[in-house]
């Protein structure tokens, strides 16, 4: 195993997105959930980011996925619009979209701060394949 790393932590990411990500089939990831963004709003370029499939609230000791490295970071706001003739309402949703390098596989082996809102890390242990298994 490798040395103890301590990454903010996406979650709910697909295992297909992370497969993709591991095939450098694709370099950036659009985050959209109140967590996920909350989170990769702290991230700077050179942060540790770990991607793991589990939801929110399973993160835990043991939950597999990607680390990787924050190369690009962008923060977008849309506004989305919703119209009748008796009704207009706005709503704002801010986006960021992180450009990422895997590193390679990790476990999580303890969990700091997972709320809903907070800044979700995690201490991560790099392990190999067939350890990930």
């Amino acid at each position: 195993m490798g040395d103890k790393m301590r990454c903010y932590v996406l979650t709910g990411i697909s295992r297909k997105t992370i497969d993709e990500f591991i095939r450098r089939y694709i370099r950036t990831i659009e985050l959209r959930s109140a967590h996920n963004v909350a989170t990769a709003f702290k991230a700077d370029i050179g942060s540790c980011v770990f991607l793991t499939p589990a939801k929110l609230s399973d993160l835990g000791k043991g939950c597999i996925g990607m680390i990787s490295e924050v190369k690009g970071k962008e923060i977008q706001s849309h506004s989305v619009f919703f119209a009748t003739t008796r009704y207009f309402e706005e709503n704002e949703m801010t986006v960021v979209r992180l450009k990422l390098e895997p590193k390679g596989m990790g476990r999580i082996i303890k969990v700091y701060n997972m709320g809903i809102l907070d800044t979700t890390e995690a201490e991560v242990v790099e392990v190999s394949y067939f350890d990930a298994r």
